[in-house]
């Protein structure tokens, strides 16, 4: 698994996708918008930024910073970020074949950081091996939402 296969998991699901250069590092964002009754008529906003680090190893300081600038990102590109009953989610995917066990707690044991309306929820692929680190548990706020992310994140591998 490499940069390029996860940039066309993205377009075969059907995603609008762009090419960006974030942090110095060469990245995908792909948007999403998810509707669903069962969420009481709320849609969903999800931008995936995705950014290759290569064999870089992977530290904490290195996810918190693509946090923040995807963040950014998603909020200077998105019209709907603070609308209505739309909640807005950022999932920050970075790629290494080196990831840090402190990145890998991280990962694991960070719930989503709150920005409202929305969240941001951080994740890593060691594309040595193809294993995805997210989250293990989906916290109370936007619970309904998790199974969604954690099923976009999972077709990334």
């Amino acid at each position: 698994m490499n940069f390029v296969s996860i940039k066309s998991r993205i377009e075969e699901q059907g995603m609008h996708f762009s090419d960006e250069w974030l942090l110095d590092y060469d990245t995908v964002v792909g948007f999403d918008k998810k509707v669903s009754w069962t969420w009481m008529g709320c849609k969903l906003n999800t931008f995936i930024v995705v950014s290759d680090y290569g064999n870089r190893e992977l530290r904490v300081e290195d996810l918190e910073n693509h946090l923040d600038a995807s963040t950014e990102y998603a909020q200077l590109h998105s019209e709907i970020w603070h609308k209505g009953v739309e909640f807005s989610a950022v999932i920050v995917v970075l790629l290494s074949t080196r990831i840090s066990k402190e990145a890998i707690e991280f990962c694991l044991k960070r719930k989503s950081r709150k920005k409202r309306p929305g969240f941001i929820v951080p994740a890593m692929i060691n594309t040595k091996i193809s294993k995805p680190y997210y989250f293990n548990r989906a916290p109370l706020y936007a619970r309904n939402f998790y199974d969604h992310l954690e099923n976009l994140i999972e077709s990334l591998k």
